[in-house]
């Protein structure tokens, strides 16, 4: 896991192979704890966190995943879902899937591809007015 802060916000980059199965969006055991563990800091944060969903450029062609996409949001949705098991709101997360679109490495080798598959959680502070 690693953490950068952006002009958006303060961004939690979480390496796929942590979260999920290859292929797959459900939660490992592993994945769920890591959520754990970030859940107890997020409850300190009062601003709205966007996770995002993120996937290397290799075809995805399985009836549950037509595509990256349905892919990259299933995974987005299922870490919305945890984290609301460990009370952090539903009215602060939202989830978006980006698919390939926003690659950070170039997908010509695995490693390149490994690091385009992610979670990203961007913390957003609220502006008070």
């Amino acid at each position: 896991m690693s953490v950068s802060q952006g002009q958006e916000g303060v961004t939690l980059r979480i390496d796929d192979s942590l979260l999920f199965p290859s292929g797959n969006d459900v939660l490992t055991p592993q994945g769920q704890v890591v959520l754990e563990r970030l859940s107890s800091v997020l409850q300190t944060f009062d601003g709205q966190i966007s996770i995002e969903g993120h996937t290397d450029n290799v075809p995805i062609a399985t009836a549950r995943f037509p595509s990256n996409w349905e892919l990259s949001v299933g995974r987005a949705i299922a870490v919305v879902r945890q984290l609301e098991r460990q009370g952090i709101a539903i009215s602060r997360m939202r989830a978006v899937g980006y698919a390939d679109t926003q690659p950070m490495e170039s997908n010509a080798t695995a490693a390149g591809r490994a690091a385009n598959r992610r979670a990203e959680l961007l913390l957003k502070q609220q502006v008070k007015g």
